[in-house]
């Protein structure tokens, strides 16, 4: 593997010049991004600085909060589904206008982040949080009142505007925190508040919509965002390592949690400042900064890959209340309490997937001869560490299991085997889809160092837009070639990046990135191209 800093590969924008000299005269270079312990004593001062100034404790609080506020989004969207019929029937509109609500809102809470990811990754993550929670909360007001199309798309675009950024500044908070050899587990718990809010939401909204009425909905979502501001206004100091550096850099007045205004004392203070370790910008974010990310030679195959793996996930899970009612006579509470299985696998991924994920850092890092050290990064022995292989080691693995089961459980529910078959294949699914997509966030994030909440929103930008099209065509192509073949399709297409991501892995050739990149496009095309002529 090339010895160079990957931060600057991937992100020519950033920039340090202390580190910078330092390499030049061959002397101790001063990081802001890596972490690990070795023997060399160039790198002694360097280790002297913690990755953070948090406790264990606060750092578990952390990530609490963001992952409860990062339930935010996906309860959003799964909660309304009940309400779709309601809805169609009390402002005279068809069914298929009122799933154009639907489409907007995936669409848009993939392109928002673009514009507003690269001013996180320099302005904080706190005021994006409150903002987006302030807003939210509002917009959920003006649904409830609202009673007519027109507006109920509009707002739902806002809605969609407002939560939006959450996600991504909830993996941005991570790699503010916590350092490469400990995110497998903690990725895995900002990625449970999703996965429990799809499961839940379907439940919660059919039963609100039944006793209370569709508008109930949306004064809940208020209720529960007004209270999640409360709590970040209060209790949640800011990460972002442009401001704060690894948190013994006090904030400005402004962005200071109320618990540390009023009980300064109390409030965790650092003993030295560590200026060192503030990040740098050579300029001001912009939206082109998360293109540059997208069409990246080394995230480029990570976002396309993750991005077939969420359209391949959204297509199933659209398709279960659909094909659980038909073949099973599920009712409303039974389909929502069929989503469980995957958030229980989802779930035990944190203990399986992220321990596997961090266990195969630290393996590397040993085979490179490096000690890791808890709470320590060092730039220049990151570079002998081999990324790739310590995180596709795992997700590719995990790709091809995937793969197998999602093919299976397909067949399964084509064949009307008993429902304990599938149940116990989503929950297998839902371990190794949420692991493989979990290493490859990893990996991204890895690799972009720097701007992380770019680098999410990149990938976003692609998973959402792309999945708003595939949940729309799921069932017309099911209706078409029958669910055990459309499984079957998408597993063949998962198999097929995969081969062709082992490969690429061993090459540095840019001209095999770019066809491979082209290839990949064309078979999206391809794909949409055919679930088009299903629908018609």
């Amino acid at each position: 593997m090339e010895s160079y800093n990957r931060r600057d590969a991937s992100c020519p924008d950033v920039i340090d010049l202390e580190a910078y000299q330092k390499v030049k005269q061959n002397t101790e270079i001063r990081s802001k991004s890596v972490e690990v312990s070795s023997t060399d004593e160039s790198s002694a001062d360097e280790l002297k600085s913690p990755y953070t100034v948090l406790s264990e404790r606060e750092k578990r609080f952390l990530i609490a909060v963001v992952s409860t506020v990062n339930f935010l989004g996906p309860v959003t969207a799964t909660i309304y589904y009940p309400a779709l019929g309601p809805l169609a029937r009390e402002l005279s509109v068809s069914e298929s206008h009122i799933n154009l609500t639907i489409t907007f809102y995936l669409i848009i809470l993939g392109i928002v982040p673009l514009l507003t990811a690269g001013f996180s990754d320099q302005n904080g993550r706190r005021l994006i949080l409150i903002g987006c929670l302030v807003a939210f909360a509002c917009v959920n007001i003006a649904l409830a009142l609202q009673a007519s199309f027109p507006v109920l798309v509009s707002l739902r675009c806002l809605q969609s505007f407002s939560t939006s950024n959450i996600a991504v500044v909830a993996a941005a908070a991570v790699a503010d925190v916590i350092t490469r050899a400990e995110r497998g587990k903690y990725l895995a718990y900002i990625t449970l508040g999703p996965n429990i809010g799809s499961a839940v939401g379907p439940i919660v909204g059919g039963v609100l919509t039944k006793f209370l009425g569709w508008r109930s909905i949306f004064w809940l979502l208020a209720i529960f965002a007004a209270l999640l501001a409360i709590l970040v206004i209060c209790f949640l100091r800011e990460t972002c390592r442009a401001l704060v550096g690894n948190g013994s850099i006090p904030p400005a007045p402004y962005n200071r949690s109320l618990f540390a205004i009023i009980r300064p004392r109390t409030a965790h203070t650092p003993e030295k400042v560590e200026e060192t370790t503030l990040t740098t910008f050579k300029r001001r974010p912009s939206v082109l900064d998360a293109l540059k990310i997208l069409f990246n030679l080394e995230s480029c195959f990570i976002i396309l890959y993750n991005t077939a793996l969420y359209c391949g996930f959204t297509a199933i899970t659209s398709s279960i209340p659909a094909l659980y009612e038909r073949t099973y006579g599920f009712n409303s509470l039974e389909i929502g309490l069929a989503y469980l299985p995957y958030v229980l696998g989802s779930t035990f991924s944190r203990w399986t997937v992220g321990n596997l994920a961090d266990w195969n850092f630290a393996r590397h890092a040993h085979t490179a001869g490096i000690t890791i050290q808890k709470n320590h990064q060092c730039a220049e022995q990151l570079a002998r560490i081999p990324l790739e292989q310590a995180r596709l080691q795992l997700a590719l693995p995990l790709a091809y299991l995937s793969t197998v089961l999602l093919a299976a459980y397909g067949w399964v529910i084509q064949r009307e085997v008993h429902i304990a078959a599938p149940l116990s294949l989503l929950f297998l699914m839902g371990n190794t889809m949420t692991g493989t997509s979990n290493t490859l966030n990893l990996l991204n994030i890895d690799i972009n160092a720097q701007r992380p909440a770019t680098a999410t929103a990149a990938m976003n930008f692609l998973r959402f837009t792309c999945g708003a099209g595939v949940a729309a065509a799921a069932l017309p192509l099911e209706g078409a070639i029958g669910f055990g073949w459309m499984a079957t399709l998408i597993s063949g297409i998962w198999w097929y990046y995969s081969f062709s991501g082992v490969h690429l892995q061993s090459q540095s050739n840019h001209g095999l990135w770019r066809y491979f990149t082209l290839r990949m496009m064309l078979h999206y095309s391809l794909m949409l191209l055919q679930c088009h002529n299903a629908t018609m």
